[in-house]
């Protein structure tokens, strides 16, 4: 099948008002929480490991593990260039892929670290490398009517707040730049993480969590969230969830 037919049938199945249309989203959360369980969920995925996240996830397609920033690169290319039936692509993680930028750059450039030309020159680099790399995905998302699902790790960093006292905050691991990218590219910046009660005990309070994971999806002090469309405020950490309440809000918005 050439690939004008394949792009052909996958705006016609888009066409399927029961179908939303493919999606650029980014999942936020710790170690452990499920995000490379959500991309495995997706339609006829396939993996772009940066990190080695999958030992427990059996039968997903995925390329080699990517050592180099050129590999990550390739394995998009590969993806733009030659005939698939793939509907998802993985990239598990940002924040692992941006190490490897960085490496890259200081490779290319003969520097010691990443802030050895100064001036933030490095770090500007590193986002050059990321622009290149999102529009390789937005080839994909565009012309092959791919879901692009990022994958990111969080920690906390205090937050200097305009108005307010500072404050501590969940912010993903990459470098500013590279995280101000993604949050703009993206349609949907999601946050996951389990959820938990507050137990005020005389002076103290104490959190608890039963194990029950979620996906916030508006902006709040503890973090980013973003979605273009009106999904509710927190769903199920699953593909089949959010890309339920996907549909349903296109199809609302429509009347």
């Amino acid at each position: 099948m050439s690939l004008l037919q394949q792009v052909s049938m996958a705006r016609e199945e888009l066409a399927d008002s029961s179908v939303p249309p493919p999606c650029r989203i980014n999942i936020q959360g710790t170690d452990g929480i499920g995000k490379s369980t959500f991309g495995a969920g997706a339609p006829n995925v396939i993996f772009i490991q940066a990190e080695d996240g999958l030992n427990f996830i059996d039968g997903v397609a995925r390329f080699p593990m990517a050592n180099e920033w050129s590999d990550i690169i390739s394995q998009i290319a590969t993806l733009v260039n030659e005939e698939h039936s793939y509907k998802s692509v993985v990239l598990d993680t940002t924040d692992a892929a941006a190490l490897k930028t960085e490496a890259h750059v200081c490779e290319k450039n003969g520097w010691d670290s990443i802030d050895a030309p100064g001036f933030g020159k490095g770090y500007t680099a590193v986002r050059e490398q990321w622009v290149k790399l999102l529009q390789g995905l937005n080839i994909l998302h565009r012309d092959k009517a791919m879901n692009i699902i990022l994958l990111s790790h969080v920690h906390i960093k205090p937050f200097n707040d305009a108005v307010h006292e500072s404050y501590d905050r969940w912010e993903m691991k990459c470098n500013k730049n590279v995280n101000a990218l993604i949050k703009d590219w993206v349609d949907f910046n999601l946050f996951a993480n389990y959820q938990t009660e507050t137990i005020s005990d005389g002076s103290k309070t104490r959190g608890v969590s039963y194990g029950k994971r979620a996906l916030h999806t508006q902006f709040a002090a503890a973090f980013d969230a973003k979605s273009r469309v009106a999904i509710p405020p927190k769903i199920d950490l699953s593909w089949n969830a959010f890309v339920t309440s996907y549909a349903d809000a296109l199809q609302a918005s429509s009347k």
